[in-house]
């Protein structure tokens, strides 16, 4: 058994997530992390439609990004879950997200929500 594996890294997007009324006012720039991984045999052939392709991902969670929620679990779920309605159901998808300095009184740093869907 093959398995196949996609991610893009380190993308930054700023959004409107957060539970507080500032977050949702003056947004914050967000880290995503995205693996899609598929355990089926690839058939490459030189030809993008028989891949996973990586500039959908981003174009999900650009999508995704761009509706404010509450909790970084909730956009994490979507992200994993739109891009298995869209991409294919025989994927396992990993889904990290990190906030930049979230507001608990930090100067720096970040939180980060991992979600894995199989």
């Amino acid at each position: 058994m093959a398995n196949y594996q996609v991610s893009i890294e380190d993308i930054r997007i700023f959004a409107f997530h957060g539970l507080y009324p500032e977050e949702r006012i003056l947004g914050n720039w967000y880290t995503l992390d995205v693996i899609v991984e598929s355990e089926t045999q690839p058939n490459f052939s030189d030809d993008i439609a028989n891949t996973i392709d990586y500039s959908q991902i981003y174009a999900i969670c650009k999508q995704i990004m761009a509706i404010p929620v509450d909790l970084l679990e909730t956009v994490a779920e979507k992200i994993a879950q739109k891009i298995r309605d869209d991409i294919s159901e025989e994927v396992s998808i990993l889904v990290q997200i990190s906030k930049e300095n979230p507001p608990m009184g930090l100067s720096s740093g970040r939180s980060t929500v991992v979600y894995r869907l199989d």
